[in-house]
């Protein structure tokens, strides 16, 4: 884990854009984020710094699919993962689905559907 102080070593290492997408993922106050994420005027909040502001399109569709493949990652491997949070995952990425590629839904549905509902 890097602090954010090394962001400019980490973007030496991956390059400037993959690195602003890291640091969006990080920094993402979830609960305020989440919920208006799909929208083009959404307000995305940093959770290090309180700072409100409009990621690009582009931006949110990156945030989207590695949300997207960091938490399927966590549902293949852990079954108590899945059970535990696969039908919310399924609704948060169901409102994400604008920002999706075809096969990050695909994978969506496939991994999490299958998840026991409450």
């Amino acid at each position: 884990m890097l602090t954010a102080d090394s962001r400019t070593e980490l973007a030496d290492m991956i390059g400037a854009e993959p690195e602003a997408i890291v640091y969006l993922y990080a920094s993402c106050d979830r609960k305020a984020t989440y919920p208006t994420l799909a929208e083009a005027d959404g307000l995305f909040r940093n959770r290090f710094t309180a700072c409100l502001h409009t990621p690009g399109p582009q931006l949110r569709r990156d945030f989207a699919e590695l949300s997207a493949a960091n938490e399927l990652d966590l549902a293949r491997t852990d079954p108590t993962f899945r059970e535990k949070w696969g039908a919310e995952l399924l609704a948060l990425f169901t409102r994400f689905r604008p920002l999706l590629s075809q096969p990050a839904w695909s994978d969506c549905h496939t991994v999490l559907a299958a998840a026991p509902q409450d």
